[in-house]
């Protein structure tokens, strides 16, 4: 999948929603999962929570089933011009400034955290 296909790239917690059974995020990602990505530092926040092994392994396909953004030197810069305009933390910022170099939308359920810094973020818990 290259990233010229994809459309949206999911907040960490849209991820954790969808583990914990939220009909709103596993619709949302049935629908649109050929054009999800996800960033590096989601994969990381996602597996820093504490899985029970056999689950952790359905976690890890299911992460790697994603395109999967790296971190970059463009994404870098971007998260310095986001932290002179808002105080955010660090993987917020990363998240965000991925979205913004790759044009993507953002979807995630804390819209309040990064509406102020760019404009195409989506709450599908708002949408019913």
């Amino acid at each position: 999948m290259g990233l010229d296909t994809l459309k949206y790239l999911l907040d960490s917690n849209i991820i954790i929603y969808h583990l914990n059974g939220e009909k709103a995020a596993t619709g949302f990602l049935k629908e649109n999962w050929n054009v999800c990505s996800i960033s590096r530092i989601s994969y990381i926040e996602i597996l820093s929570f504490d899985f029970p092994e056999r689950i952790e392994k359905d976690v890890v396909e299911l992460l790697n089933s994603f395109k999967i953004i790296d971190t970059s030197e463009d994404i870098a810069r971007q998260c310095l011009l986001n932290r002179k305009l808002k105080k955010i933390k660090i993987p917020d910022n990363i998240i965000l400034a991925t979205a913004q170099v790759f044009r993507l939308i953002l979807v995630t359920r804390n819209i309040c955290d990064f509406f102020s810094l760019y404009d195409n973020v989506l709450d599908i818990f708002e949408q019913k």
